[in-house]
């Protein structure tokens, strides 16, 4: 059985107290922290929910421009590599189980060089793009942030996750204008695409649903929030955010325990009531459009069978070490990461992914069942259960970063997490 413990490795300063500061301001001390911004709870939080929380603002003042998306991943990359560094070494965590992702990237980073240095391949993104976005936004953050997953403190996150969600609102805000036109088809702007929208708006409601759950309580916050990240999940129109939003919160749900199960479900009902109140009925019946049109014959639907109809029969080209990592056909990712994983590395470089895949349903099963992780580890869980439903029909497996990161993080959770406090629970019976 395990404990739920917080660690405060980042205290005030020595000289807080000086001139009655620290008493004026002593209630916001385990909220309001001059190293959050550079906490790991900060860099898990823009890693789920970052680039997109920025992007509103980002194509207000440059809409046309890459400067502005290109700053904020180098600051996001920033923060994760300093709240590494601030971090004690006793808190940070190494797991075994973390071994199979690590071969699988080895396979697939093998392949990528392959197809483009020895092969000659040429597809979009072009390699700097590409390596880029897999080396550091994918393979060097998740590995960083599993091994903080100590260190990553409730109220740390919840402070974050609040600010990058009143960003990510204010910035669909000042584009409103141009949100509007849009919102007949699939709201969009240049700098954040429909799916994208989705996925970020699901995110915090499922952040919301989740902290309503553990605080037993419906904030005034989340009374506020859910309806409107809700109208964006709606308007955005993005059928992989309805189902895999949907499906990740169902097994959430499903996985709690006897009063744990009944205080969510209820949470979920306040919500919605809150939800429907504020924006009416008529939303549902966007919802169950969109959802309908899943068999129809639409440019987006047929184009991802093509490519997945290809992907499927490039591996059976090639079953055991796979070939190529893109549809040759129109020489793109399948949509599909299970396929991809196939058709570019086959069934035995499939193998390290497959069992990542388990270990982090394990690990899923047992922080959501067990209530006493922490909100970053039940975060990451459920998200994690998001993005695998969600790679059935999108993502690719080197851009795919919320996948790579909240499956690490959940496997790091739940075994490494365990064994420190196993070793803590050790020293503390030696002291006495």
């Amino acid at each position: 059985m395990t404990q739920r413990v917080n660690f405060h490795y980042d205290a005030p300063p020595a000289d807080f107290d000086r001139g009655g500061i620290g008493r004026r301001f002593e209630h916001l001390r385990g909220y309001v922290d001059r190293r959050i911004v550079f906490s790991p709870a900060m860099a898990f939080a823009l890693a789920i929910c970052g680039i997109y929380s920025f992007s509103g603002i980002v194509n207000r003042i440059d809409p046309e421009g890459s400067l502005g998306s290109l700053l904020i991943r180098a600051a996001i990359a920033l923060i994760t590599a300093v709240s590494f560094i601030l971090v004690p070494p006793r808190f940070r965590s190494t797991t075994p189980y973390l071994l199979p992702l690590k071969i699988f990237f080895i396979l697939y980073l093998f392949r990528l060089v392959e197809n483009i240095y020895i092969s000659s391949m040429k597809f979009s993104p072009g390699p700097a793009m590409l390596f880029s976005v897999f080396l550091v936004t994918s393979v060097a953050a998740t590995f960083i942030l599993s091994s903080m997953s100590r260190a990553i403190r409730d109220e740390n996150l919840i402070f974050s996750l609040n600010i990058l969600c009143a960003l990510f609102l204010v910035g669909l805000y000042l584009n409103r204008d141009m949100l509007f036109v849009s919102a007949d088809s699939r709201m969009s702007l240049d700098k954040i695409n429909p799916i994208a929208m989705g996925h970020t708006a699901f995110a915090f409601l499922i952040y919301f649903i989740i902290l309503t759950e553990r605080t037993r309580k419906l904030s005034f916050k989340s009374m506020i929030m859910c309806p409107l990240l809700f109208l964006v999940v709606v308007w955005a129109r993005s059928r992989g955010a309805y189902i895999a939003g949907a499906g990740a919160l169902l097994v959430y749900v499903l996985l709690l325990k006897g009063s744990n199960r009944v205080l969510a479900i209820s949470g979920a009902i306040a919500v919605a009531i809150v939800v429907l109140a504020s924006t009416g009925t008529e939303l549902i019946d966007v919802v169950a459009d969109r959802l309908e049109q899943i068999n129809s014959a639409d440019q987006s639907t047929t184009l991802r069978s093509l490519m997945q109809e290809g992907a499927w029969r490039q591996f059976q080209e090639d079953p055991l070490f796979g070939r190529y990592v893109v549809e040759m056909q129109l020489r793109f990712y399948p949509h599909n990461i299970y396929l991809e994983s196939l058709m570019s590395v086959g069934l035995i470089g499939s193998l390290p992914f497959a069992a990542h895949i388990i270990l982090a349903l394990r690990s899923t099963v047992g922080i959501i069942r067990s209530g006493k992780f922490p909100l970053g580890a039940v975060f990451a869980a459920v998200v994690f259960i998001r993005e695998a439903i969600a790679g059935l029909a999108s993502g690719s497996l080197w851009g795919n970063a919320i996948f790579w990161v909240s499956s690490a993080l959940t496997i790091s959770f739940w075994y490494g997490y365990q064994g420190f406090l196993d070793r803590s629970r050790k020293l503390e019976n030696r002291a006495y």
